[in-house]
């Protein structure tokens, strides 16, 4: 086949161009984090929590496994996939599921409390005061990929071109074909939903920032960064025309735009339906076929021959 023909039989299709890509994975993408959510809560009600501690060990090794698995393939679409999923299982499993062990069983912590008497659960469960505590460690990371000379992510490029690194830090030493897209997209799952979760965490700590002024002021303005920062970056990503590179892209993009989510819901703005799955089995299940439904079309979609694993130089 020649080069011109691949090129014509990827782009066939004239619904998968710019912006349907782009659209469609942002919108599973906000599937995804809800359903991701889901899966926590029924795995928890379903096993109970002694149980659940057990299964999360052996689920994070299948997870493992599964990673294994799609960093020896050379097919970029499904190394994005098995990344990203990995990458949920990890973070439910051997991050929130074992601090949640740490914080209940082991140390027997109790979640932070509020209100007048200090009887009411302010919704920072013994977990989520452990995750807070990681914000020295996530930061240490950002300063790794930041110095990092092999990132490929805008905002490290962005920072880096900023803070006048580019020439000091040298030319990256990998070519594109070097990059195993099974591996990025699992760390880029855990460092986002991390810096995510510290973010939301910071700005809901009555212990920073008080439980008034400050901490009006503070949810709003995550609300407004979030929005300016998602919508521009959703921006770019209708622009794309290959779904494997839209779908690591939108993992970033829904993340900073559920900070606002988890905002609203701070404030009793809507019902979290999704971590109360049982109240609302129709609901979610319209979400659960409707995620299933993108993933489908996006599995089905045209491909690059160098999403496929062929040769990046027809």
């Amino acid at each position: 086949m020649t080069a011109i023909a691949i090129k014509n039989s990827a782009g066939k299709s004239k619904l998968w161009k710019p912006p349907i890509v782009g659209i469609v994975t942002f919108v599973l993408m906000l599937f995804a984090i809800a359903l991701g959510h889901t899966s926590m809560v029924l795995i928890e009600h379903g096993l109970g929590q002694e149980n659940t501690y057990i299964a999360s060990v052996f689920m994070g090794i299948a997870a493992i496994i599964l990673l294994w698995y799609g960093i020896k393939s050379n097919n970029e679409n499904l190394q994005t996939w098995i990344g990203f999923i990995s990458g949920l299982m990890i973070w439910m499993t051997w991050i929130e599921f074992f601090f949640m062990f740490y914080g209940r069983s082991n140390w027997g912590m109790l979640p932070r409390m509020d209100g007048v008497d200090s009887l009411n659960v302010s919704g920072t469960f013994p977990e989520y005061m452990i995750m807070g505590a990681t914000v020295g460690i996530l930061m240490m990371q950002l300063c790794f990929y930041t110095f990092d000379k092999d990132t490929r992510c805008n905002l490290f490029l962005w920072i880096q071109r900023k803070l006048g690194l580019q020439a000091a830090l040298g030319p990256s030493t990998k070519r594109s074909r070097d990059r195993n897209y099974a591996i990025i997209t699992f760390m880029e799952t855990i460092y986002v939903t991390w810096f995510c979760y510290i973010w939301n965490l910071l700005c809901f700590d009555p212990g920073l920032v008080g439980s008034e002024d400050l901490f009006f002021g503070l949810n709003m303005t995550s609300v407004f960064v979030a929005f300016v920062w998602s919508g521009y970056c959703f921006s770019r990503l209708l622009k794309f025309k290959r779904t494997s590179t839209a779908l690591r892209y939108a993992i970033p993009v829904g993340s900073i735009f559920w900070v606002s989510v988890e905002v609203a819901t701070k404030w009793n703005l809507f019902t979290e339906i999704w971590v109360r799955p049982w109240d609302y089995k129709i609901e979610m299940s319209v979400v659960l076929g409707a995620f299933l439904v993108l993933v489908m079309l996006l599995i089905l979609a045209p491909k690059k021959p160098s999403e496929l694993g062929r040769s990046r130089s027809v």
